[in-house]
């Protein structure tokens, strides 16, 4: 059976658990880009989510794993709010998908 996993502060993602997804309660920049690497590699683990004030600091990696696995990883906003990453960053992956840019508006 496959898994859903989030990553984050623990305050900011311990309501994911009563619905059943998995959680990896992180502090640290260091310690986020391990749990996701260890994540990704898990064969049980399809769809990672990654809350947005962590993913911001290590989008590298959320980069370098999306191109390397076949694992959805999705930034979410907190209950702060969104500071707009998860949007930039959920574009470029339907962009990178369908081949062409197709949620920006341009007149």
């Amino acid at each position: 059976m496959s898994k859903i996993v989030i990553i984050g502060e623990k305050k900011d993602i311990l309501p994911y658990q009563s619905i059943g997804v998995e959680i990896e309660p992180v502090k640290t920049v260091a310690e986020t880009v391990s749990i996701l690497r260890k994540t990704a590699q898990n064969p049980k683990v399809t769809i990672i989510l990654i809350t947005e004030n962590m993913a911001e600091q290590c989008l590298d990696t959320i980069t370098e794993l999306r191109n390397k696995t076949n694992k959805a990883i999705t930034i979410v906003p907190t209950e702060q709010g969104s500071r707009r990453t998860s949007i930039i960053e959920l574009n470029k992956e339907i962009a990178r998908a369908v081949g062409m840019d197709i949620l920006t508006k341009t007149e």
